[in-house]
């Protein structure tokens, strides 16, 4: 199974609900560009991938160790977020035997807003224990850069459906806003043929305020997309 998204679109948050299924190892960003990201059940040193070096100069070799690598579970599986890796991407995504699933954030201006915090912050994973910095950011929104990167995400996620439609593979999309839900968390247990049980996520939220808070011209973004099918997400509320 790999689960395929564009950054902060509840990914991690994802991997941690099916990781804590008794039939599912769920990892997070094998492939991420800068480090090695197990499940973090398995951060104590189990699971030897190599360092990131041994990984970049095989990393077909390492994507098979991670499947052979169960550990007992029926599904073993993993994030690979948009621009990662292009070897792993396009076998993975080749792959009839591997289930895909694709998350989504409705909400674009919010995904937006949330990459840019953690480009400033540093800080892409939340998981209680783990300490973040005390200071929470004001970003500065250029509306131009907003829409282009609705456009780079809308593409990437076109392209995921259009490559998946062309070979005939089955595929799941879920949704960020629903994911507190157990009807969405049901729609992921089947499709990966596991029984349906009561899921407990490892994350959490980091920037839980209103985008008025967090965005620093909030007035002139809104005046700015006043009109356009983005300035609902302005004042939205994540359930």
């Amino acid at each position: 199974m790999v689960i395929l998204s564009a950054p902060r679109t509840g990914s991690n948050w994802l991997c941690t609900l099916l990781d804590s299924h008794p039939d599912v190892l769920c990892h997070h960003e094998i492939f991420n560009p800068e480090a090695i990201h197990p499940s973090l059940r398995y951060r104590d040193g189990r699971l030897d991938l190599g360092s990131v070096d041994e990984r970049d100069r095989d990393p077909l070799s390492v994507l098979q160790r991670v499947w052979q690598a169960d550990f007992g579970h029926r599904v073993v599986g993993f994030k690979l977020c948009k621009g990662q890796n292009p070897k792993v991407f396009d076998a993975v995504l080749a792959d009839r035997k591997v289930k895909k699933i694709l998350i989504e954030r409705r909400n674009r201006v919010k995904t937006f807003v949330s990459e840019e915090v953690a480009e400033r912050t540093g800080e892409w994973e939340s998981y209680p224990g783990l300490e973040l910095g005390q200071q929470r950011v004001r970003i500065e929104v250029d509306p131009d850069r907003l829409l282009r990167h609705v456009e780079v995400n809308r593409r990437y996620y076109q392209g995921l459906r259009a490559a998946l439609e062309e070979s005939g593979q089955r595929w799941l999309e879920l949704s960020y806003e629903a994911l507190s839900t157990h009807a969405e968390r049901r729609r992921a247990l089947d499709f990966l043929g596991v029984p349906d049980q009561a899921l407990s996520a490892a994350t959490r939220k980091q920037n839980p305020r209103d985008l008025s808070e967090v965005v620093a011209n909030f007035g002139a973004l809104r005046s700015a997309l006043r009109g356009s099918e983005l300035e609902p997400e302005l004042v939205s509320l994540d359930p």
